[in-house]
């Protein structure tokens, strides 16, 4: 009886979705229409959480403060006691 070797499983590969997203973001490459990292970035730019989670990178002294939203990635500015999306008016 002859004993075969084990075969390792190789290794996953990469993500595909993921580095389309990283070049969009960091160096402004849109993805093709239809692609999965397409879909990923309109729906990020919608603002897809519910309550947004404001970080703020400038101080509440400044005269237009901002903040980023951890959850969903929008820019935010504080306008009459809250945070608000920079897009609304």
């Amino acid at each position: 009886m002859r004993l075969r070797p084990r075969r390792t499983p190789a290794p996953p590969g990469p993500d595909h979705t993921r580095i389309a997203v990283l070049e969009h973001d960091l160096l402004g490459i849109t993805p093709p229409d239809g692609s999965a990292a397409a879909l990923t970035i309109a729906l990020r730019a919608t603002g897809t959480c519910l309550a947004h989670d404001p970080i703020a990178t400038t101080t509440l002294r400044d005269p237009a403060p901002t903040a980023v939203c951890a959850r969903c990635g929008q820019c935010m500015v504080y306008r009459d006691g809250t945070w608000q999306t920079a897009k609304a008016g």
